[in-house]
């Protein structure tokens, strides 16, 4: 048996709308509102036609269902003000003064970002860092703090930090650095969203189905893939409608791109 299909880590299902997908038709090759190869993302199921290409993927419609911007520090009246400037900007924001609340309140999270503190009681930011880099997280990390050390900045960027804000920082500096992680965020989100709903579709597909499938996105068409399994074609034409009913597709092509996809192959 052909085995190439790998299964895919996410963070919970996303429920659909039904008969999502049938109007949708997944159009496995169109590419969503910030230009990426996913399949039945909110802007791809609804008219977003009054949305211009630049908003993405800052649209509302981009808006992930459970999202926030989390200010960790243990500075309450600092803590305050970075969370009134955010909710100014137009997004949610939770306060905590302690790594330990952070590390407690991730898991309800999907997308967002997360302000934190360097210095903070019981475990430091980077300690906290490098937990979060481990549970692969899709909230990337602003680092804050008032003291810029070049070796730490250093640290913090090699980590993967997306961002360092020494303080006191403009408002404006905020603004710029929590609207480009929150768009990352969202970005990450709707991809892992995207390939845990293929994952679920694969999955229906029997055995057989699976195998075709697969020979398929290899380029092979119904004559090789019956000489490969050692089948008639009239019974690969059978997988093959079977299949395409139950993954939504017209084409071979989509079938591909389904599979590329989940893969993490490029499209």
């Amino acid at each position: 048996m052909v085995k190439q299909i790998r299964s895919v880590p996410g963070k919970g299902d996303e429920q659909l709308p039904d008969g999502a997908m049938d109007a949708n038709r997944w159009s496995h090759v169109a590419e969503t509102g910030c230009g990426r190869h996913f399949f039945s993302r909110p802007c791809q199921r609804e008219d977003c036609s009054a949305v211009p290409p630049s908003a993405y993927p800052h649209a509302a419609v981009c808006r992930a269902p459970r999202e926030v911007v989390l200010v960790v520090d243990d500075d309450e009246g600092f803590r305050s003000n970075l969370i009134e400037m955010i909710e100014a900007i137009g997004l949610e924001a939770v306060g905590f003064e302690s790594s330990a609340q952070l590390v407690a309140a991730l898991p309800n999270y999907d997308a967002g970002c997360v302000l934190l503190d360097i210095r903070l009681p019981g475990e430091d930011g980077l300690a906290i860092q490098e937990w979060m880099n481990k549970t692969e997280t899709t909230l990337p990390v602003i680092f804050i703090s008032g003291v810029k050390d070049v070796s730490t900045v250093v640290h913090c960027m090699k980590a993967g930090a997306l961002d360092f804000l020494q303080k006191p920082f403009a408002e404006m500096e905020l603004r710029k650095a929590v609207v480009s992680a929150v768009g990352k965020s969202r970005v990450r989100y709707c991809e892992l969203q995207s390939r845990a709903l293929a994952q679920r579709l694969l999955e229906a597909l029997t055995p057989a189905e699976e195998e075709v499938a697969n020979l398929i996105s290899r380029g092979y068409a119904t004559k090789m893939i019956a000489a490969e399994l050692g089948r008639s074609p009239n019974t690969i034409k059978i997988h093959r409608h079977r299949m395409f009913a139950k993954l939504k597709v017209h084409s071979s092509a989509s079938v591909a791109n389904i599979i590329r996809h989940l893969n993490g192959d490029p499209m």
